[in-house]
This record gives structure tokens, C-alpha cells and sequence, in this order.
């Protein structure tokens, strides 16, 4: 439905009003001219320059746009049966968080980064050749870098902020590794285990390597792997090691976010984070705890 200006305007001027069932009314009017009524309300709050009404129409938009991405969150889960587009995954999570942002700017971000391996890889190269080529673009010529490995900072675990800076956490680096694997048809899956993941590369269902995203996309092999985990300070235990597909980092990259701002005690934040990991399951892989 095509939002009407002059009714847009009218329905903005009941924002004060404390009486809850003009509240409702308000809200099931907006929410009924469905979800170009977020960027509506962003042009309004553009325009306006009494900062008390501005600041009114931002949270209004804000709390729409939540209800918005986590229904399209819902649709997007329920109807695809089979391995989910991280990209939209990445598109519906990253725009949940920030209500501005512009799908067409998020597209070409991205696009930037995966055409680079996409001129350059080839079927007709091994895996580990277009792993090694992959990662020589994603290090050293578009210079992803790894940051907060602890995960303390915010601006460096939102996968559309790390797509404009290349600095990031390892989830949010990882988010972006697999969707450049994803859109290339690189066979690349999680090997997931109580704390965390490493990729690993699949073919014919057997796993012929791993990628060490915390030092450059390094590939080692199987018998390897207790020596990298014990590296990164997690007890290797192969009871407790579950193979996932790329869709997993839906909810690895949800919960890095929980724990970051669980750490800072931002409760709406958490709250969101919170419903929308609910959309996905109840699967969970990450326990971290923090020091007493």
C-alpha cells in the first residue's frame, strides 16, 4: 500500500499521545501500510529540525523496522527448506539493526567483494587453489583485517559496517568469507563445536581441509585439527564436533552479537538479538562464559 503523505503526517502528529488506544491505532495504521513506511518516517526525521519531535519519529521507525525484519526473518526461514541465501540472511540481520540502511548500497558493497574472486576463480582450478586464490583476495587485495578478537566492540562485529571498513571480528570476517564462498559455489562448510567453528572444505561429502580464518584463510588438514583448537584455547573433543552447512552462520553470527552487547548491558539490543536467534531454532553453538 502507497503511504499518503498528508495521512502519514497526521498519524505522526499522534505520537505524543499517551492514551494506548490511540497508540494501537497508530501502529496498526503504519504497520498496515507495510514496511516503505520505516523509509517514510526516515524522510520525515530528515526533514525535521525540532529535535524533541525528530527524536519521537526515529524511535517509532526504529520499532517498526524491528517488527518488519524479524516477520521478513520468519518468512525468510520457514520458506526455504534447504541451505538460505547468506546474503539475504546477512541483508534481513544487518537491516534489523539498522533501519537506515539501503538495500542497494548493501547490494554493491557486497557485489565489490565477491566479484573479485568471481573474475578470478575457475572450475577447473582444486579447491585448495581456489581457496588459496580467495583468500589472497580477501587478505591482501580487498585487506579484510581481524579485529576484537574478544569481542568487545560493536563497530567491529555488523557485517554491512565491516563490508564499508574491512576490519572486523572473526564472525563477522567469517560471515563474509562464506558468502563469497556461497555465491561462488565453493563447497565450503562449518565444522561447529561447543565455543566456536573453523570452515571446512567439502567435497563428495568427505571434508578435505580446513581454513584458518584467524591467520590469513590458512588451509590445513584433518589431522591438524586438535592442534589449531588447542591454539585458540578450546579442548578438541571429536564427540562434540557437528558438520553444518553455510546456514549455521545465521546463528553464530547472532550470537557472537548477544554476547557483545549482553557484555555491555544493552538490554533492547540483547532483547532483539534474542528473538530473532528464536526465529532460527533452538540450536545454539557458542558457550562462552565470562571470568568470574
Amino acid at each position: 500500500m502507497a503511504v499518503d503523505p498528508e495521512e502519514l503526517e497526521s498519524l505522526v502528529a499522534l505520537f505524543d499521545d499517551r492514551d494506548s488506544v490511540v497508540t494501537e491505532m497508530v501502529d496498526n495504521r503504519l504497520i498496515s501500510f507495510g514496511p516503505q513506511v520505516v523509509r517514510s518516517l526516515r524522510n520525515l526525521s530528515e526533514r525535521e529540525t525540532d529535535t524533541s519531535k525528530k527524536s519521537v519519529i526515529t524511535e517509532r521507525a526504529r520499532r517498526l523496522n524491528t517488527e518488519f525484519k524479524l516477520s521478513d526473518l520468519q518468512d525468510f526461514t520457514s520458506r526455504n527448506p534447504g541451505p538460505l541465501s547468506l546474503f539475504e540472511g546477512s541483508w534481513i540481520i544487518s537491516s534489523l539493526f539498522d533501519w537506515t540502511l539501503q538495500r542497494e548500497r548493501y547490494e554493491e558493497l557486497f557485489f565489490r567483494c565477491s566479484q573479485s574472486y568471481l573474475a578470478e576463480g575457475s572450475d577447473l582450478r582444486t579447491g585448495v587453489e581456489n581457496i588459496r586464490i580467495l583468500n589472497h583476495i580477501f587478505y591482501h587485495r580487498l585487506k579484510f583485517t581481524l579485529y576484537d578478537v574478544q569481542l568487545k566492540d560493536p563497530k567491529y562485529a555488523f557485517v554491512s559496517n565491516v563490508l564499508r571498513t574491512h576490519d572486523g571480528n572473526p564472525f563477522a570476517l567469517a560471515f563474509i568469507y562464506l558468502m563469497i564462498c556461497q555465491v561462488s559455489g565453493l563447497p565450503v562448510e562449518l565444522l561447529c563445536f561447543p565455543g566456536g567453528f573453523v570452515p571446512a572444505y567439502v567435497e563428495g561429502g568427505k571434508v578435505l581441509f580446513y581454513i584458518n580464518l584467524y591467520r590469513g584463510g590458512e588451509l590445513f588438514p584433518k589431522d591438524r585439527l586438535d592442534t589449531f583448537l588447542k591454539a585458540t584455547g578450546l579442548k578438541f573433543d571429536r564427540s562434540a564436533f557437528r558438520r553444518r552447512d553455510e546456514s549455521a552462520m545465521l546463528t553464530l553470527y547472532l550470537e557472537s552479537l548477544l554476547y557483545i552487547h549482553s557484555r555491555q548491558k544493552d538490554d533492547r539490543m540483547s532483547a532483539v538479538i534474542d528473538r530473532a536467534l528464536n526465529i532460527l531454532g533452538p540450536e545454539r553453538f557458542l558457550t562462552i562464559d565470562e571470568p568470574e
